[in-house]
């Protein structure tokens, strides 16, 4: 009860201060009743949990706006008052919430509007690789090398917590390398690469030793040698070999030729001198192994004539040239400068190839010198005798090195330049920069009015780049990204990296759904259907053919439970220990990620409860749990989270349905403060559905991830306020409170 103490002597202040307007509201027996049971323990005298009722009456209208919406909330949760008290009557409760919620609507409004400050924001890694990716169209495998980022209330967009390392200076400047290399490649249809292996160079994969003494490797018997060739990209190549054969028996000698196992033809070789064989195919970029294997080695060992006793082949060199077909420049490159005419001076095609490159990398408009010093970091290239290609991609990696891209910097006070609020739309929705629709949309001013900011928002939206919003953050929210960690008992509870991935991105699509879809986000608690592919439906018993793909599948009655988050395996997974399931866990989850209700940390020596202690204790876990709540320290908080975690013990650790664990049959009710029972997961998605605290939640956890920081207590008011009205219309979907956000000071100003 301790903990509850500072809840209690809030829902006390706020009562009497109710009291004080209840005559004008019609609430005259409600006030004497808060009267009669709350100021003995909170005058100035005692001022039993620190407060003094008085002084509470006089606290600012933030203070106390604050205040009321938790009252109301607690009110409504069943919460307050507490057990130990005498409970409201229903008139009185209903009156209450009728109070506070009059009271927030009439003067929330009248708030003071401030935006906050933000710190300025590093790109995450994620947003690295998206924006490189709609920058330039290319990909680079060295950003896996990145360090992980660091979280702020569950983000990774958060400028407070993104730090910025040596490590990450080295990783950024290897990465820029290679995106820069990617770009400007160097690459010449009309001259292509000829990659060279010699024979006596190759190694022996299959067969008998083989002579690589000379100049050639001689194959004596049948054996396969082999060279791994890297190719640069998706192309069609060349490859030619240098071969011949000795005579012997009635037929030439055979090689058949073969990438990475698959054969591609077989050459007949006849004898005499060395001859080139080739073949031209398409082949995909990476590192490939050629195979040359002889296939019919013949020896005669009394022939009368001794140089047609014994075929051998002789392999001089492989050779692989191309690619050969031209290279397509990305639809992202196209309004790049390429090497110009080169008539012009050098000087001047880096400074074009600057001052076109930095407004898009940097996502705001450059002066002439900032693209005139990227400029000379090419020209000291060409200064040391580098040549024009390494110092375009010099200026690349400079532009891609600088602080003006890592980071998402802001000016000034007050509202945000049009490319700024471009730039902040486009993170939120896509994890990457403007393109230029927004872009032209910022220059035109039509960011500057809310139809123009929604028209930008849907356009968004219905770009497929906003599965960014599923992939980004809905796995941080989710907590998706914390399944690759999580490792259960593979015994009891057999889960490979696989089976998780498609957990996961069964989650992911639900959110997609729900976006692309236009649903109500309750429908992310409680859906009719799910996306399985063949090993998620095989883990839930799903009939049907399905592949390696994800099929949206309607849930039969039996199954029902499986649609909305809390029946996927990702959550029930990622909430469990490794060796049982947790409902303080899970209970904690659902409060924190979908009612937007924190539990504070638990006090010292009660943060941890034996692992195995379900599997080994004569008691069950409900029974420990109970006996874990009777601590005074502990009540306060477990009576609700235990409660929620209970309705999901239905399913073990990984997420399987079960009737029975150690202690017998499964029980799986809970009951929540005011006596409300849930009955199992179909009991706590009824309870979700109805309250408002879950659409609030959304709402919040897209402030935090748009804005880069947490909701101040106005910031809170204002858009709990908003998605109440949205709520009162009937559907609340994800654009809508997407929109809220984007509307809110906090988005479209800064201190």
């Amino acid at each position: 009860m301790l903990r509850d103490v500072p809840r209690l002597t809030v829902v006390v202040a706020c009562m009497l201060t109710a009291a004080s307007a209840a005559a004008q509201q019609g609430f005259g027996p409600l006030g004497a009743a808060i009267e009669a049971r709350c100021v003995d323990c909170h005058d100035a005298e005692t001022k039993k949990g620190g407060l003094d009722l008085a002084a509470a009456e006089r606290a600012d209208a933030t203070t106390w706006l604050t205040t009321l919406s938790r009252v109301r909330d607690r009110i409504a949760a069943g919460e307050m008052p507490p057990p130990d008290a005498d409970p409201l009557t229903a008139d009185e409760r209903r009156d209450l919430l009728a109070f506070c919620s009059t009271t927030l609507a009439r003067d929330v409004p009248k708030l003071p509007r401030s935006p906050g400050r933000v710190t300025v924001r590093r790109l995450s890694r994620t947003q690295w690789e998206h924006t490189v990716r709609d920058l330039f169209g290319v990909t680079v495998a060295s950003t896996a090398a990145f360090p992980a980022d660091d979280l702020g209330y569950g983000f990774d967009s958060i400028g407070d917590a993104l730090t910025l390392s040596t490590l990450h200076l080295e990783k950024y400047l290897a990465a820029a390398g290679e995106v820069a290399e990617a770009v400007f490649h160097g690459e010449d249809a009309n001259a292509p690469a000829v990659r060279r292996v010699e024979g006596e160079r190759m190694r022996l994969l299959d067969g008998p030793s083989v002579s690589q003494d000379g100049e050639v490797a001689g194959l004596y018997t049948n054996a396969t040698i082999a060279a791994d060739v890297p190719l640069p990209r998706d192309g069609v190549y060349r490859l030619r070999i240098r071969v011949g054969s000795t005579p012997a028996g009635d037929e030439d000698a055979k090689m058949a030729v073969a990438l990475d196992g698959r054969e591609l033809c077989v050459i007949e070789v006849p004898a005499g001198e060395m001859r080139v064989e080739e073949i031209t195919l398409p082949t995909v970029g990476g590192s490939h192994r050629w195979d040359l294997a002889f296939l019919n080695d013949f020896y005669q060992p009394d022939h009368p004539d001794p140089k047609r006793r014994d075929r051998n082949l002789r392999i001089d060199w492989l050779e692989i040239t191309g690619p050969l077909d031209p290279r397509p420049t990305p639809r992202e490159q196209q309004w790049l400068p390429g090497a110009g005419d080169e008539k012009q001076p050098a000087k001047r095609r880096l400074l074009a190839l600057a001052t076109a490159l930095l407004p898009r990398a940097w996502r705001r408009p450059v002066a002439a010198e900032e693209a005139s010093r990227v400029a000379a970091v090419g020209e000291e290239a060409l200064a040391r005798g580098e040549p024009f290609l390494l110092a375009q991609r010099r200026v690349v990696q400079a532009a891609l090195t600088s602080p003006n891209f890592l980071f998402r910097a802001e000016p000034g006070d007050g509202a945000l330049p049009a490319w700024a609020l471009a730039v902040r739309l486009s993170y939120l929705i896509w994890s990457s920069q403007p393109d230029d629709a927004l872009r032209t949309a910022a220059a035109r001013g039509e960011l500057a009015t809310i139809a123009g900011r929604r028209a930008q928002v849907r356009r968004l939206l219905a770009d497929p780049r906003a599965d960014a919003l599923a992939t980004d953050f809905a796995a941080q929210w989710l907590e998706l990204r914390a399944l690759v960690d999580r490792m259960p008992d593979p015994e009891r509870f057999p889960c490979d990296a696989a089976l998780k991935a498609s957990m996961r991105r069964e989650t992911e699509l639900l959110f997609a759904a729900v976006l692309r879809e236009d649903l109500d986000v309750r429908t992310l608690v409680d859906a009719d259907f799910t996306h399985v592919d063949a090993r998620l439906a095989a883990f839930y018993g799903i009939a049907g053919e399905f592949g390696e793909s994800f099929t949206r599948v309607a849930l039969p009655t039996e199954l029902r439970q499986r649609g909305g988050v809390l029946g996927h395996a990702s959550v029930l997974l990622v909430t469990s220990n490794p060796t049982r399931t947790s409902p303080v866990k899970r209970g904690k989850w659902v409060l924190e990620n979908l009612l937007g209700q924190a539990p504070p940390p638990p006090p010292p020596g009660n943060d941890s409860f034996p692992d195995e202690g379900a599997a080994t204790s004569p008691r069950g876990l409900r029974e420990q749990l109970a006996l874990h709540r009777q601590q005074a320290t502990c009540a306060g908080c477990h009576v609700r989270m235990d409660a929620l975690g209970f309705a999901l013990e239905r399913f073990d650790a990984i997420g399987r349905v079960r009737e029975r664990e150690e202690h017998g049959v499964i029980d799986d009710r809970g009951e929540l403060p005011g006596g409300v029972v849930l009955d199992g997961l179909p009991g706590l998605k009824r309870a979700l559905l109805v309250d408002p605290a879950l659409p609030r939640t959304i709402a919040r956890k897209l402030f935090v991830y748009a804005v880069g920081r947490d909701l101040g207590s106005v910031d809170r008011l204002r858009l709990d306020l908003a998605v109440d009205q949205l709520a009162a219309t009937g559907r609340v979907t994800l654009a809508a409170l997407l929109e809220l956000v984007v509307e809110s000071d906090a988005f479209l100003r800064r201190d």
